[in-house]
């Protein structure tokens, strides 16, 4: 779903929360895997937090979403399928990266813990977080939440490798 910038909460500045809505768009292609469902999630806040007391002011990037749990994402049961709790943090802890940089990054795990029912007509909070950006891997947390019953429904830690080639500084000639 667009989610116009007017309507996102938080911190960020429009160019970035309207970069992470583009982003969205660009991995939600018609006809693909799960376009259905992230078409329905909603962006609703974007905060980026430096930690001043932490060496090189570590930037922090949280992301919260939401969405409605409609039948295509349930189980038998009737309640949130873990393979689309797993599809929904895949997705949402992918798109907050770009909001830190323009690397290319690829999943090398998601672990992802069940924790309760979310049932079909039920709300859900979608919020993540960058926990750690490496030189060459990098983390991501996600939380999924009930809204109304504040029961943590999901979490996920999401591992990626990050593709784009580090620059070399030229060596220093003579001696040092």
């Amino acid at each position: 779903m667009h989610t116009p910038v007017c309507q996102i909460k938080g911190n960020a500045s429009d160019a970035q929360k309207a970069l992470l809505d583009t982003q969205i768009a660009a991995l939600n292609l018609p006809g693909f895997y799960g376009h259905a469902i992230m078409d329905r999630v909603k962006i609703v806040e974007v905060g980026v937090v430096t930690d001043e007391g932490v060496k090189d002011k570590e930037t922090t990037i949280r992301v919260e979403f939401e969405t409605q749990v409609e039948l295509d994402m349930c189980n038998p049961s009737g309640n949130l399928h873990g393979g689309c709790a797993a599809y929904l943090a895949a997705v949402t802890t992918s798109v907050v990266y770009c909001l830190y940089d323009d690397s290319k990054y690829i999943s090398m795990t998601l672990d992802t813990i069940f924790h309760a029912a979310g049932p079909v007509g039920s709300n859900i909070r979608i919020i993540c977080m960058l926990v750690a950006i490496g030189g060459r891997i990098s983390t991501s947390r996600c939380e999924i939440w009930g809204k109304e019953n504040g029961r943590l429904v999901a979490s996920a830690s999401h591992l990626k490798l990050n593709l784009t080639p580090k620059t070399k500084k030229p060596k220093a000639k003579g001696k040092l």
